[in-house]
């Protein structure tokens, strides 16, 4: 008995790649996408702003414009997006309240996809990603199939180009 469940918790194991949820080290967005390729198919504990996928302004800067920073997100049970969407409904309500900006920051943990290729320019070189990023248009550089979102805080921050008093979420 010992011996089977022995072999079933070692095949699960190689299953996973040997890294869980509770393993994976927390990242920044701006520190994954200097690295899509190095992370395909691994799961990782990334930290960002939550608007409309994860992002976040980085230091860094393409020769055309805004450096890729943001991450599609799929994938996930009901009750996984439900533990972000309370949050992100109360952030909402208070930004049209108040006026004010907010960022909604998680750590997203999931198995991170991606077509880029290493390039010296990073995210940067658009060919590398293929045919295709991912999310809508295409736009994304790499998803993240979502596990759990975890350490979600709002944070006020009159300087966030996030505009949650103005997200759209169909008709009312």
């Amino acid at each position: 008995m010992i011996r089977s469940g022995t072999l079933v918790l070692l095949a699960m194991l190689i299953a996973s790649g040997g890294t869980s949820a509770r393993d994976a080290a927390v990242m920044s967005v701006c520190e994954l996408s200097k690295d899509f390729p190095g992370f395909r198919d691994k799961v990782v504990a990334v930290r960002g702003v939550y608007y409309y996928g994860l992002r976040q302004e980085c230091a860094e800067k393409c020769k055309s414009g805004l450096w890729p920073s943001f991450i599609n997100l799929e994938g996930g049970t009901d009750e996984t997006w439900a533990a972000l969407s309370k949050p992100e409904r109360d952030v909402e309500a208070a930004a049209k309240r108040s006026g004010k900006r907010f960022e909604l920051w998680v750590t997203v943990v999931g198995r991170l996809q991606t077509r880029a290729k290493h390039s010296p320019l990073g995210p940067c070189d658009r060919k590398s990603w293929g045919m295709a990023g991912y999310g809508h248009l295409g736009v994304y550089p790499a998803q993240i199939m979502v596990e759990t979102y975890r350490d979600i805080e709002a944070r006020v921050n009159p300087q966030s180009p996030y505009d949650y008093a103005h997200m759209y979420h169909g008709p009312l």
